[in-house]
């Protein structure tokens, strides 16, 4: 290869990468011939199949390597399409996640990508990677990416702002293969914005079959192949978010890839949360949080991914083990990817005895809690047992597969002193479990309303203590940019440790908001009776404001010790808030309707206080009640007051 100026330039650079690096995605170099000043040579491995966009464009003229000549015209089918992607996927994890410093490919194209006789992809057009940090690659694709430089500052860094090209570019790649249109290039030319404003309308997550409309049609399509295409075909379209922070990484794209079926239930929404789970984990925390949030990333050092069951997770190595230490962020802490242990059945067989009736804990309309004791390896011969809770899902319930993987995403990425602390999950054929640290006083609801020799009445200090901590979470939710709605907010849901600090628990209905904006969900009528904002009872609308309103019928329900719903009631005070509010709100009026089981142990000026707040948070118009952040600061100031 002759070369003179700007190719030699990038010879050199390719020849100095492939000195330092060397992996099994990449094209296999075997030496270099510099005898001469003007003629320098690479010399690679012949990849018999050329590149992805000759094999596309030509429908597939293939070899088997054997004899150059002996080639036949053939479609590169899915499966051979699909483990392409999964090794250029593989190519790029390693660049970006297990090298240190992170390398950027920065060249990621159809051309770039070598095929071999084994139809395995080889990264090739390596003169271009750099180190994440590179100033003149950063500002270039700065432009690139028509960003400020400075937006991609703060927790994330550079790192994910350059490796968020490569994802874009490889998102274009997966698009190529799902479609057979070959060629994209690199950049963001006119030509490219047009097809893929053409192209990803088709690519939505409720309807698979829209995808027929852009999909190769050389692929030979039954259920099975439209599910896999579909759910690649999901994965392009979060790598080709104009926002750079909003993209997965490469771990979560890789699990996707990896195992695009591994949903045992095929419908439109479990698929879409079993090939987005990590990716959309990593939408709700790969933006910048405001003021008193931390954010925790992966580092090249420890990041690592774990293999179980056939199930491809990423996760921190942050210690997850039940009774393990870990440092606690007051603020809160978000995670980058799911930080969670993967237990094997058996195991959590031996823990809950066979799942024994005399261990459950709690039932719910999806599966029972059981209590557990996990045997924790040390260094000691015996080791250790760790108490936790054990939630086996039924298997025949969909709502609750779709809020076992709600409740994964939620708290594997997660993590403040008022959230309850999921350990991890065992996923085996129809075994669906989640592990969660024990709370030994269990729910606040127990506490305020069950009856008998066992259940203490919780005290006035003990209340407000609860309360605060609740508070705190909730605040912590809508903190995040991308604000988690709880939804559910209900005494039943607070869980209690062993000093009283209050959890919070059940994010199977969480949603991730928009800011300042309203959410359309479904209502879910027989789990929000006595607790549902009014907004939400009429046009199925959430914001943060709606958790607000249930955190006010819970200040109801602590000053009273009377359920914010009971039929048992006589007709007309079903519903506490519609009965009491005349009593509750008048400052002359609150003692006759007190918890009597405080015993009238309580400031009254604390109640009056409490009982204001519970006013604002009721407030019909959503505009007119407190945040979270104002409610917080309210108990504590109410709490810190010696009256």
């Amino acid at each position: 290869m002759s070369s003179s100026g700007e190719k030699e330039s990038y010879l050199l650079a390719e020849l100095e990468f492939l000195g330092k690096v060397s992996y099994a995605r990449f094209v296999p170099f075997l030496g270099h011939c510099f005898e001469k000043a003007n003629d320098k040579f690479l010399v690679y491995k012949c990849m018999p199949n050329k590149d992805l966009s000759s094999s596309l464009c030509s429908r597939g003229i293939v070899s088997d390597g054997t004899n150059p000549d002996s080639q036949k015209s053939t479609s590169l089918d899915w499966v051979t399409r699909l483990k392409i992607a999964v090794g250029v996927a593989e190519g790029l994890y390693y660049l970006h996640h297990e090298c240190v410093p992170a390398l950027v490919h920065r060249n990621v194209e159809a051309r770039s990508i070598l095929i071999d006789e084994n139809f395995e992809a080889r990264l090739g057009r390596l003169s271009e990677v750099c180190t994440e940090k590179k100033e003149k690659y950063q500002n270039m694709i700065s432009r690139l990416l028509q960003l400020q430089k400075s937006s991609e500052g703060g927790a994330f860094g550079a790192t994910n702002a350059m490796c968020a090209y490569d994802v874009y570019c490889f998102g274009k790649v997966l698009l190529e293969l799902v479609t057979g249109n070959p060629g994209l290039g690199d950049g963001y030319d006119s030509r490219i914005k047009e097809w893929m404003e053409n192209v990803l309308p088709y690519i939505t997550t409720y309807d698979k079959e829209l995808l027929l409309n852009i999909m190769d049609p050389c692929l030979v399509v039954d259920e099975h192949v439209l599910i896999e295409v579909w759910a690649v075909a999901v994965v392009a379209k979060a790598c080709l978010s104009p926002k750079p922070l909003e993209r997965p990484q490469m771990p979560c794209i890789l699990k996707a890839l990896e195992d695009p079926m591994s949903v045992r239930l095929s419908t439109s929404e479990t698929l879409r949360i079993d090939a987005q789970l990590g990716l959309v984990c990593s939408a709700l925390v790969s933006t910048r949080m405001t003021e008193g949030v931390s954010v925790l990333g992966t580092s090249q050092a420890n990041a690592n991914r774990t293999s179980s069951n056939n199930n491809i997770v990423v996760s921190n190595s942050r210690s997850s083990a039940a009774g393990g230490t870990e440092e606690t962020n007051p603020h809160g802490v978000i995670w980058d990817l799911p930080n969670l242990r993967i237990y094997s059945l058996s195991e959590l067989k031996a823990a809950t005895n066979n799942f024994r009736s005399d261990r459950v804990l709690g039932e719910s309309e999806f599966g029972r809690v059981y209590k557990g004791w996990l045997h924790e390896k040390s260094t000691s011969k015996t080791g250790s047992q760790s108490l936790v809770a054990v939630q086996k899902l039924k298997a025949e319930s969909l709502q609750g597969f779709v809020e076992w993987k709600t409740e994964i995403c939620m708290l594997g990425t997660l993590s403040h002193p008022n959230l309850i602390k999921l350990l991890g999950y065992c996923w085996k054929g129809k075994d669906m479990l989640l592990v969660y640290e024990y709370m030994q006083k269990g729910s606040f609801d127990n506490h305020l309303f069950g009856r008998g020799s066992s259940i203490q009445p919780l005290q006035w200090d003990a209340r407000l203590k609860i309360l605060i901590g609740a508070a705190r979470a909730l605040a912590f939710l809508h903190a995040v940019k991308k604000q988690v709605i709880y939804r559910v907010f209900k005494a039943s849901n607070i869980l209690l440790d062993a000093s009283y600090n209050a959890k919070l628990s059940n994010f199977g209905l969480a949603k991730i908001g928009p800011l300042n904006g309203q959410l359309n969900v479904t209502i879910q009528a027989g789990r929000t009776l006595g607790y549902a904002a009014p907004e939400y009872i009429r046009t199925g609308q959430l914001c943060v404001k709606s958790d607000v309103y249930g955190f006010g019928v819970v200040l109801a329900e602590v000053l009273t010790g009377l359920r914010a719903l009971d039929t048992c009631r006589p007709k007309g005070k079903h519903y506490l808030f519609n009965w009491i509010k005349c009593q509750l709100f008048d400052k002359t009026k609150i003692e006759g309707v007190m918890d009597s089981r405080l015993e009238g142990k309580y400031p009254i000026k604390a109640a009056v206080g409490v009982a204001k707040l519970a006013q604002n948070c009721l407030a019909f118009d959503p505009k007119a009640r407190p945040s979270m952040k104002q409610v917080v600061d309210a108990l504590e100031h109410i709490a810190s007051v010696n009256y």
